[in-house]
């Protein structure tokens, strides 16, 4: 009877264990995908190269969902550095929405950009899209009835940056 009561506690407790184990170690479910450690996979620092001429940026991805980006062209474009966050929005995507501060001939307007960042398998080379909008002084871009001066799009391709013994 004691051997029963043994087998009636600890198979269930077994089974469980096993189908934790199971389900933590599948492709699918890895820790990779899930949403709580995804951040901590892709936080790190990209170098984007845009497609047609469109310069590059330096694009630093947080763990808790902000993103900081710098552009090659700012300087020459005046425009300030990039803020924003970002949220999961696939297996191995993630959307951003941006904002930054463009000094226009009379005065200081506003960009927001909208990023659709896609991993690869190995979450050291991205690719993606991006547009804008241009809003002039005195405009939330955050509304989104919001009418821009100029809009603009382009794609890119890029690699995360890591330390290597040169």
């Amino acid at each position: 009877m004691n051997h029963k009561r043994v087998l009636l506690f600890y198979t269930p407790a077994i089974f469980s264990a096993f189908l934790l184990l199971g389900i933590l170690f599948t492709n699918e479910t890895g820790a990779y995908n899930n949403d709580s450690t995804f951040g901590g996979v892709i936080a790190g620092t990209y170098l984007l190269t845009e497609a047609d001429d469109g310069g590059s940026r330096f694009v630093t991805i947080t763990s808790d969902g902000c993103w900081f980006g710098i552009h090659s062209y700012q300087l020459d474009k005046k425009f300030s550095n990039q803020q924003g966050v970002w949220k999961k929005t696939g297996k191995r995507e993630i959307t951003a929405r941006t904002l930054n501060f463009s000094l226009l001939q009379d005065d200081v307007g506003s960009s927001r950009f909208t990023f659709t960042v896609e991993f690869d398998k190995t979450y050291q080379r991205v690719s993606g899209e991006f547009s804008g909008k241009l809003f002039p002084a005195g405009v939330d871009p955050l509304d989104p009835l919001a009418i821009p001066i100029k809009t603009f799009s382009n794609t890119f391709a890029g690699k995360r940056l890591i330390i290597t013994e040169d």
